[in-house]
């Protein structure tokens, strides 16, 4: 009768941690097709400012690491210090409504709340500095930012994206190099 009861309790247990297994599959698939899905388009919501990347690095030929200047080492891009701004601002366009209200944002010694515009999943590590190294263009993985008012995020940043873009490099694929 015991060994009976202790087939039937492993029955039970086998049929559970294979339950779980499968709710557990299903979950990860679940994710893994959420994560291919293309990102919507964050350039929709508005910035405290209107700012023109095309006014600067098109039209003023300014390159992206000079106001993104930690893009070569560091794991961010960095967005520029409202200071930084203002060092060219304080003397040219100054008269204009965005760089008076840029101007009003400095002399207060606030930061800008920028509203992200490429957004990637917490356990994603991502470092700029090993891309850039590399020689992989900004354009790339941001598209064509010198021709757009306002920046958009035009890739989708998924798994697929980035490992496709990995295999054609021969960039490593194992999957640490991305996720902690």
């Amino acid at each position: 009768m015991a060994r009976r009861e202790h087939v039937r309790l492993g029955r039970t247990f086998l049929f559970a941690v294979l339950a779980l297994t499968f709710v557990g599959l299903l979950a990860v698939a679940y994710n893994v097709r959420a994560q291919e899905q293309p990102a919507p388009a964050s350039g929709d919501r508005r910035q405290p400012i209107n700012f023109s990347h095309r006014i600067h690095a098109t039209d003023n030929q300014i390159p992206c690491q000079f106001c993104h200047e930690y893009a070569r080492r560091s794991p961010v891009a960095g967005i520029p210090s409202v200071q930084r701004c203002a060092q060219c601002h304080l003397t040219i366009a100054s008269k204009k409504p965005e760089i008076v209200k840029l101007l009003g944002i400095w002399r207060s010694k606030m930061p800008i709340a920028w509203v992200r515009v490429h957004e990637l999943p917490d356990y994603v590590r991502f470092t700029h500095k090993r891309h850039v190294l590399a020689g992989v263009a900004c354009q790339n993985c941001h598209g064509d930012v010198a021709h757009m008012d306002a920046a958009v995020q035009v890739a989708p940043l998924t798994m697929g994206w980035c490992l496709s873009c990995h295999q054609e490099r021969h960039a490593p694929t194992d999957c640490l190099v991305c996720h902690h």
